[in-house]
């Protein structure tokens, strides 16, 4: 919202108020900017310079003159290359020489996991007043946890004038980010934005223009110095793989209060979350092991749930989920990407069984889990209700797929295969259907022999390779089967057609005298065709065409003589 409360998405009508046209002093338009307050607007970081003057004007307030703007070296963050080749920064935050109208400033908005619809706002070349272009949230890339936006039409893509605009969340209506740059060359469709945890990163100062719940509970933070505790190198690479989304998504751990054990937690919680992972804290862990340093952006809240109900619990994951008018478990089912969510304390918590059974509704619903208990034998239960359980009952299901195609789906292609014969246009489906099974006949000996170890959780990730294969296999073989079976209801309308034209055919030739022996040699030559195995469709349908064929100039002739 703005200061004055109203909804941002009504902008979207029209130009929104805090909107700026950042412009150079002849008066070209460089790009976009929003204005967080009276003095200052936040923009992307290539759009401006230190050490120069720009004009910045509110272009949807009319009379409003422009001000002029600079940037400070330390409130400029210049778009640069990592070490892996992402994308870095591109952000800025101009100071204005003379105060624009408050109530035409708006606020960022953190928001865990964008998913879902968004509008952004800019100046493409040629309409200096603006416009609105409609795209969807995709995903984070590389480690500056950018987000990828794809266009509703090839025309909304972000040209350069949109560099610094807002991009508003559609289900919360709220400026959620900036739009920074657009992939060059041609058939590009992306553009990126940067969330704003991620400014907030760079441009921790921002947090005085933004609202929104923090991802990271205070009491899980920590500093990365080695004066905070002693790293547990098992434990941060145990950790590192869970937050990059390898192996089974519940991860049950048990955690003291203190110790190397919490440190290693605290500081894996801080460094995956886009607001707290810095340049500072990065450079101090730059000499720890690659494996226990996870990704920016890999949960959505981190959460000391010591005291919490799970109904508590479930208002916080709905507030960082923008969730504001019905925040009930089901509701998490609907989202495009999956919750990220460490809770701690777990059997500390007001309500451990309540809250164990909200887990374990998030993750059948896909949610990925990190639930940290105290020594006890509680861990020891949650693991085999949330993880160890149901990773068996997936082994299970794994061998009933397997199964399935090998000894049914397999055989009943076969079956059809030596009945009919494929359409033109299908034969390589069916050559692929069939070597699947094949290919499913040796992975299925591979899994009745896979060593216990490998259906340890961590190694779940096989587990999910080999779903996905055979998922693909039953789904191609069922499309295979379908179209055989649809060929041979064809054949037997085929069937039933020649068989009740016959009588009357043989009826009406008889009335020509010697072309009785016609209509039969069309009449065998449809019916071969049609019994043979495996049946050509294409072939019989047209001898059943000729046979028909014959058979109604005939009766035509009869019609004629008489």
């Amino acid at each position: 919202m703005t200061r004055t409360g109203e909804r941002v998405v009504t902008s979207r009508l029209r130009t929104p108020s805090w909107i700026a046209r950042i412009e150079a002093p002849d008066g070209r338009v460089l790009g976009a900017g929003v204005l967080l307050a009276p003095r200052r607007v936040l923009t992307a970081g290539h759009v401006v310079d230190p050490g120069r003057s720009y004009a910045v004007r509110l272009v949807g307030v009319p009379g409003l003159a422009a001000v002029a703007a600079t940037v400070l070296p330390d409130e400029h963050v210049p778009p640069r290359a990592d070490a892996f080749g992402d994308r870095i920064g591109d952000l800025a935050l101009l100071r204005l020489a003379a105060p624009l109208p408050a109530e035409h400033t708006t606020r960022l908005y953190r928001l865990a996991a964008p998913h879902g619809p968004v509008s952004m706002y800019g100046f493409p070349a040629g309409d200096d007043g603006g416009r609105w272009h409609g795209a969807t949230l995709v995903a984070a890339r590389g480690r500056d946890s950018q987000v990828q936006l794809r266009p509703l039409t090839p025309d909304e893509r972000a040209a350069p004038g949109f560099s610094g605009g807002g991009v508003v969340d559609h289900a919360t209506d709220e400026v959620i980010g900036i739009v920074l740059s657009v992939d060059e060359g041609p058939g590009s469709v992306f553009s990126y934005m940067s969330p704003t945890e991620t400014i907030l990163s760079h441009l921790p100062q921002v947090a005085a223009w933004t609202d929104g719940a923090e991802a990271v509970d205070p009491r899980l933070r920590t500093s990365t110095s080695a004066a905070a505790g002693r790293l547990d190198v098992p434990f941060a690479t145990e950790l590192t793989a869970w937050f990059r989304g390898e192996g089974w998504p519940v991860l049950v751990t048990v955690v003291p209060a203190t110790g190397d054990r919490a440190f290693t937690l605290q500081r894996a919680v801080t460094l995956a979350d886009r607001e707290l992972r810095t340049h500072r804290n990065t450079s101090a862990v730059s000499h720890d092991p690659p494996e226990t340093v996870p990704p920016a952006g890999a949960h959505d809240l981190a959460l000391d749930v010591k005291g919490l109900t799970a109904a508590e619990v479930m208002d916080r994951i709905a507030e960082r989920l923008g969730i504001r008018d019905d925040p009930r478990p089901e509701r998490l089912g609907t989202l495009r990407l999956p919750l990220a969510a460490v809770l701690v304390a777990v059997d500390e918590a007001a309500e451990p069984d309540a809250l164990l059974g909200l887990s374990d509704r998030l993750a059948r619903q896909g949610a990925r889990l990190l639930l940290v208990f105290r020594p006890g034998d509680s861990a020891d239960r949650a693991a085999e209700t949330l993880v160890h359980r149901p990773l068996r009952e997936r082994w299970v299901r794994l061998h009933t797929e397997l199964r399935r195609v090998t000894d049914e789906l397999g055989p009943a292609l076969e079956a059809r295969r030596d009945r009919v014969l494929p359409g033109p246009g299908h034969r390589r489906l069916l050559e692929r259907a069939s070597a699947g099974v094949r290919r499913t006949v040796m992975l299925r000996a591979w899994v009745a022999h896979t060593p216990e170890q490998e259906r340890e959780p961590g190694r779940a990730d096989l587990l999910f390779t080999f779903e996905a294969a055979v998922g693909r296999r039953r789904r191609r073989l069922e499309e295979a089967i379908e179209l055989l079976d649809a060929r041979l209801r064809r054949r037997d309308e085929l069937l039933g057609r020649v068989g009740a034209e016959w009588p009357l055919c043989r009826q009406r030739a008889a009335a020509h005298g010697d072309r009785v022996m016609e209509a039969y040699r069309l009449y065998e030559d449809a019916l071969s065709l049609l019994r043979h195995s495996p049946c050509d469709i294409e072939r019989a349908e047209a001898a059943v065409e000729r046979f028909v064929g014959f058979c109604s100039a005939t009766a035509s002739g009869k019609e004629g003589a008489s």
